[in-house]
């Protein structure tokens, strides 16, 4: 019935979207350059990861870089880099709503860490839905650690600040995810992922350095000393995983995420672009930016660790995207709108994608390319000949109610990408009553994560 009532609206209010109730000043089509496109692409490319600096970066900050820098030598061309991420991004559908807390991670950007007292750097992928950071740990079970790509693996042997949790002594292991191992009071983890990767070993602590200030932080973290007893396998470019989920109680495994252990309500996670040859940064404490569009995060019962936001209306340019708000502020537990790190399309369900298309698409000035591209974009216009430009429709995003200081506005190639001579809409439907935000469209965009104000701000162009 929902969704008969959904394509309805389309029906019954088409002539009246053409006079939505809402102020426009001035146009709101952006252009796009193939050329800027291409040699961005190439500098991407052709950039090697071992010149890679350390950003500027405020106090209590660590490094961040997109994925794509460490791996784009595994693949001929750019597009066949985004095929392979699109690839890997269309499993989401049967894991991230499906999955556990603790059972699902993905993700398309890592931390750079300073670990021990011998400061061994290593990459970390991030993780906003994970409880318990952990990383590779030397002297490894026999055959039971992967080589790493870029950064010897952290041994906590020669460690001077490294220390066993005692399951004995120490509460830390009372949790129904560890358990104490009374021969060797070790606190033994056992991690299994929804593609079938798994992560063994024992609770430890050590220091961190961040990068920004010099300044350090002990942290309770997993030791994997075996990462071969899955079905599946991690990737090699990150040596481990860097928790940043919330904590929803003491009796959860989200005592262990990071801003939990420093004690901070409050993280900013600043997003490098995709095709940037350049890093950001994750600070704790202080957002260093004074504006943004502040969006409140809301509570969901059926998937608590997860970041749900009030988001209110869409327009394509000044044409409202029609739904009952009800939809998305959190009424419907089954229904909602989640800010996710580890996915890269933004995703709509099913029926009100049909909505958004046929509105974008009465918004594009160009014919319609009759076919899909890659076999997912269906909303694609082949470049014209002998332009440089061309111009398309801006996204806009409110949340909580429709006004300027309440608006996300999407350009760029966080609304359309060009891949082999077309551009096509980086927007994409999926079979769930959900509605998933994903990295592409938040590329360059600082999120202030404030958990004690219950507010995400999203900073659009702040790490670029």
């Amino acid at each position: 019935m929902e969704r008969l009532l959904l394509l309805m609206v389309v029906l019954i209010s088409t002539d009246r979207l053409n006079s939505v109730a809402f102020s426009i000043n001035g146009n709101l089509y952006f252009k796009i350059n193939k050329t800027t496109i291409a040699q961005t692409r190439k500098a991407v490319m052709d950039f090697d990861s071992c010149n890679l600096q350390d950003p500027p970066m405020p106090p209590n900050s660590v490094s961040v870089y997109h994925l794509d820098l460490f791996e784009k030598s595994k693949f001929k061309d750019y597009e066949s880099l985004f095929t392979h991420r699109l690839t890997q991004d269309q499993g989401i559908n049967d894991q991230i709503l499906k999955a556990t807390h603790v059972t699902y991670y993905q993700g398309h950007y890592v931390a750079s860490f300073m670990i021990g007292s011998e400061r061994i750097r290593n990459l970390l992928l991030i993780d906003t839905g994970s409880y318990l950071s952990w990383w590779q740990c030397a002297p490894c079970l026999p055959n039971k650690c992967y080589k790493q790509a870029f950064n010897a693996i952290y041994n906590y042997t020669t460690s001077t600040t490294f220390k066993h949790m005692d399951c004995v002594d120490e509460s830390g292991c009372l949790n129904s995810v560890f358990r104490c191992n009374v021969d060797n009071r070790l606190c033994m983890y056992a991690q299994t992922y929804d593609k079938g990767e798994k992560t063994k070993g024992f609770l430890g602590s050590d220091i961190i350095t961040f990068v920004g200030d010099n300044t350090q932080a002990m942290i309770i973290f997993g030791c994997g000393i075996d990462q071969k007893s899955g079905t599946s396998e991690f990737g090699n470019t990150y040596s481990g995983i860097i928790a940043l989920g919330k904590r929803l109680s003491a009796r959860t495994p989200g005592i262990y995420s990071l801003p939990s252990q420093l004690g901070t309500n409050l993280f900013v996670l600043c997003l490098p672009s995709a095709e940037a040859a350049t890093g950001s940064f994750i600070t704790f404490n202080k957002a260093p930016w004074v504006y943004g569009t502040e969006a409140k995060l809301l509570k969901n019962r059926q998937q608590p660790h997860l970041y749900y936001v009030n988001l209110y209306k869409i327009f394509i340019n000044d044409r409202e995207v029609p739904v009952d708000p009800t939809w998305w502020n959190g009424q419907k537990e089954d229904h909602g709108v989640i800010v996710d790190t580890g996915s890269l399309i933004t995703r709509f369900p099913h029926d009100y994608y049909i909505i958004f298309r046929y509105i974008f698409r009465e918004q594009v000035h160009y014919p319609l390319y009759p076919h899909s591209i890659g076999g997912v974009f269906d909303t694609c216009y082949e470049e014209v000949e002998g332009e440089e430009e061309m111009q398309f429709p801006t996204i806009r995003l409110f949340f909580g109610n429709v006004s300027v200081t309440q608006e996300l506005k999407l350009e760029q190639d966080r609304v359309v990408k060009n891949l082999n001579g077309y551009y096509c809409s980086a927007i994409l439907p999926w079979d769930d009553t959900q509605t998933l935000i994903g990295t592409h469209q938040l590329q360059g965009t600082g999120l202030t994560f404030d958990l004690k104000n219950n507010a995400l701000t999203f900073s659009v162009d702040a790490c670029d």
